[in-house]
């Protein structure tokens, strides 16, 4: 029988039913709730970890608000139509590697108000099309330079409210044109309240298509390494963006400057010229200061090797020609760049750049190439490349100017061309004088191209950059001061992604490699970049560099050692300083106010030669944030000289200062040493004979204490072997005891102490010279009473 053709196809249909029955529905899993097949709604559920039996074709997934701790490897496996994934407010520690490999379609992912330390190379591996990537409110302290590589979908980045403090200049680049230019495709950065104190300017220079940066809430330390930021700001007005909150003063909140002092809590952006300068020590009896100048610190720039060389033989239709070796510097920022991902496993993209050529010439070679390239100072001389003239030992090509877009200078150029990296030498290339930087032993070129490159994607995801850099946080010892003879160690951290070559660039200029030992063996440098001398002496004061270099990449930072003999003044300034004096067990608080960019670290040298500052103090003396030592309690071994040393990496200022400490002079006089052994009180009178009238008349060497006033209690003597009568008290030891009431005169006793006083004035005695004697002789557990007569020598009554 034969059947039509709707027939025919409802049995095929009917079959395929049979033969592959639909996939049965998985259940959304408990406590969770799914409005729709698609989605997974798991917040607030306190959720210990990840469901497991999640649907393979969910496309959104929210699991904020638990109490996830831990996501395995296999948590999110399978999961290739997963669009958007919330793990928000959890608990979540760490991230395995590959733990997002299979996410290949997820576009947004929020980790926001987790405990994440950092971020690893291949932490993000997979989320090749994620564009929006929450990593706010974590303990981040580092994101691994090549984090990024191979999401060329990421848009925007958000990082506010971690611990960051150092950044590698090339850490939001997603992917790298001619192996060399890093290139990131974000467009909104928050890096909002974290603990950057600077920012490398080559940082955003890889982010050519950034819309938005939000920088407040960080110390920002305002110095010359941050002064590229405002002609940044000026170029791309509007990037640089304020949080805006109608709470806040002016209804934003703009990046401040958390330092130097003088610029505290001022915007960024209004900074037109921030610099760097030596510390100044401020004094009223200093009559000259030094002076406050910006001194030159090498920085990572100034120990680049040259980007390559190239070979230039010129020559024009006059019949001018000159052969030219010259150095490649490293290329600057990209001067336009586009590119477009032309399919899902090719990108493409156009770049514009130039770099800067240093030939080093002769007298001859200066008059030839002058009359040959001179009239392109101005506009440069389009070249365009022709034949090959040799493969080996490397490629060689000329290049003819083209009359074309050089008619009103054309001289007919033409230059053969071998340069390294071969990819230099383009299609098109243009030659232009550098006339302002020129001189007559060096001539600066500038060489500039467009480029192109397609790459395929997969090969974009796989590529590995090489990385280096030095840590620099808020415990980094970049300044150090050391008494001479004694020893001192500086600490170069260095993090990379290879084996790196590290040296240290010493006062003298020379180089060393780890490990070193000098001949001597007073200055090594480990394997792990810490170098050591001891002991320090007046020629090791100075810059120190620590330059670690990989294939591709190199860092830098310096170190400034400051040396002192102790903490006296230079001979011939101790005269004019005058002593400040203080009373034994008083406080005392030394100022030290200083001036400077950055601020200068305050150390203070203390008598003993020891140092103290405010991350080191002693036990006796602190050194407060704002350079002030305090003693709280002195003695008089803290006599001397103390002298503050203010250092920064631009210089040294130091002023000393002298303290006397002296014992506080007492109103009464103490006692005369009793006896060793208890004297007899037999035949003495034991009664004080005080006067209570006209007091004022008697001499006023000591005071007198009148009766009835509270009186201190005297400590009695226990004679030897004598037992105290109190059990658990040593029978050696000193007991108090109440004193006796003093008995009031009666009779005719007063009148008698009026006529003694009177006699002894008349003598010419005086109560300085009496005598207290006080009767040891008393039976355990009786009470003793005020003993003792008052008597003047040689004049008794």
């Amino acid at each position: 029988m034969k059947m039509d053709p709707p027939a025919l196809c409802l049995v095929h249909t009917v079959l395929l039913m049979v033969m592959w029955p639909p996939a049965a529905s998985v259940p959304c899993p408990r406590p969770c709730s799914c409005p729709q097949p698609a989605e997974l709604h798991c917040t607030f559920r306190s959720l210990l970890s990840i469901p497991a039996a999640v649907s393979k074709h969910v496309e959104r997934v929210n699991l904020g608000f638990n109490s996830i701790n831990k996501i395995t490897d296999k948590s999110l496996a399978g999961l290739r139509k997963l669009e958007l994934l919330m793990v928000h407010g959890n608990d979540i520690h760490s991230l395995p590697n590959g733990v997002f490999r299979d996410l290949s379609s997820l576009q947004m992912l929020k980790m926001s108000y987790n405990k994440l330390k950092d971020i690893n190379r291949h932490t993000l591996h997979g989320l090749w099309a994620l564009a929006r990537l929450h990593l706010d409110h974590n303990h981040l302290e580092f994101i691994h330079p090549d984090a990024f590589q191979g999401l060329t979908s990421l848009r925007m980045l958000q990082l506010e409210g971690n611990r960051i403090q150092q950044l590698h200049p090339a850490t939001f680049s997603t992917f790298t044109l001619m192996g060399h230019f890093h290139v990131s495709t974000l467009r909104h950065l928050y890096l909002s309240d974290n603990g950057l104190t600077s920012l490398p300017s080559r940082l955003v220079a890889t982010m050519p298509q950034l819309e938005n940066l939000h920088l407040h809430g960080n110390p920002w330390r305002c110095d010359c390494n941050m002064r590229w930021l405002h002609g940044w700001d000026k170029t791309s007005p509007g990037v640089l963006k304020c949080k805006k909150d109608k709470a806040l003063p002016g209804g934003q909140l703009c990046p401040m400057c958390s330092s130097p002092r003088l610029l505290e809590k001022k915007e960024i952006q209004a900074m037109e010229n921030l610099v760097c300068s030596s510390p100044v020590i401020s004094s009223p009896h200093r009559t000259s200061p030094p002076d406050d100048v910006e001194s030159e610190v090498m920085t990572t720039e100034d120990f680049r090797e040259p980007f390559g060389n190239i070979s230039l033989g010129l020559s024009d239709e006059h019949g001018n020609g000159v052969d030219l070796e010259c150095g490649i510097s490293e290329p600057g920022e990209l001067s336009k760049i586009s590119w477009e991902q032309v399919n899902q496993v090719q990108l493409a993209s156009n770049i514009s750049l130039s770099v800067d050529l240093e030939c080093p010439v002769d007298r001859e070679k200066y008059e030839q190439l002058w009359r040959l390239i001179a009239y392109y100072s101005n506009v440069p001389a389009h070249l365009q490349r022709g034949v090959l003239l040799k493969k080996d030992p490397h490629p060689t090509y000329v290049y003819k100017q083209d009359s074309e877009k050089d008619a009103q200078y054309f001289t007919g150029v033409k230059v053969n061309m071998m340069a390294q990296p071969a990819w230099l030498m383009q299609t098109s290339a243009n030659l232009q004088l550098n006339r302002l930087q020129s001189s007559a032993k060096t001539v600066k070129l500038i060489l500039s191209a467009d480029f192109s490159e397609t790459v395929p994607a997969e090969m974009v995801r796989r590529q590995r950059r090489t990385w280096v850099m030095i840590e620099s946080t808020n415990t980094t010892r970049e300044v150090l001061s050391a008494i001479l003879g004694s020893p001192s160690e500086m600490q170069c951290n260095v993090h990379s992604s290879g084996q790196q070559v590290l040296r240290w660039m010493l006062p003298d200029g020379s180089k060393v490699e780890a490990p070193y030992s000098s001949p001597d063996n007073r200055l090594t440098v480990s394997t792990d970049g810490r170098l050591v001398i001891k002991p320090v002496s007046h020629t090791d004061a100075g810059m120190y560099y620590c330059i670690a270099k990989v294939h591709g990449d190199l860092a830098a930072m310096p170190f400034h050692l400051a040396v002192q003999e102790s903490s006296s003044p230079p001979p011939g300034e101790d005269a004019s300083i005058s002593p400040i004096e203080g009373f034994a067990g008083n406080p005392i608080s030394l100022p030290c106010t200083t001036s400077g960019s950055p601020d200068a670290e305050v150390k203070w040298i203390l008598p003993n030669n020891n140092i103290v500052s405010f991350q080191a103090n002693s036990s006796r003396a602190v050194v407060y944030s704002n350079g002030t030592l305090h003693i709280p309690q002195t003695q008089l071994l803290d006599s001397g000289y103390y002298k503050c040393v203010a250092i920064n990496q631009h210089g040294v200022d130091t002023l000393a200062t002298k303290l006397t400490v002296v014992r506080r002079k007492g109103l009464i006089r103490p006692l005369r040493k009793f006896p060793a052994r208890p004297q007899s009180a037999s035949g003495l009178n034991t009664q004080i004979k005080v006067p209570t009238e006209e007091a004022e008349e008697a001499s006023g060497d000591i005071e007198v204490t009148q009766v009835g006033a509270p009186m201190t209690p005297l400590r009695r003597r226990i004679p030897e072997g004598v037992s105290p009568g109190r059990r658990g008290v040593h029978p050696s030891r000193n007991v108090w005891r109440r004193p006796s009431v003093l008995r009031k005169p009666i009779g005719s006793r007063v009148e008698d102490r009026k006529n003694i006083v009177d006699g002894r004035r008349k003598e010419g005695g005086g109560l300085k010279d009496n005598l207290l004697r006080v009767s040891d002789n008393h039976p355990p557990g009786e009470g003793v009473g005020v003993v003792g007569e008052i008597q003047t020598k040689g004049n008794t009554s």
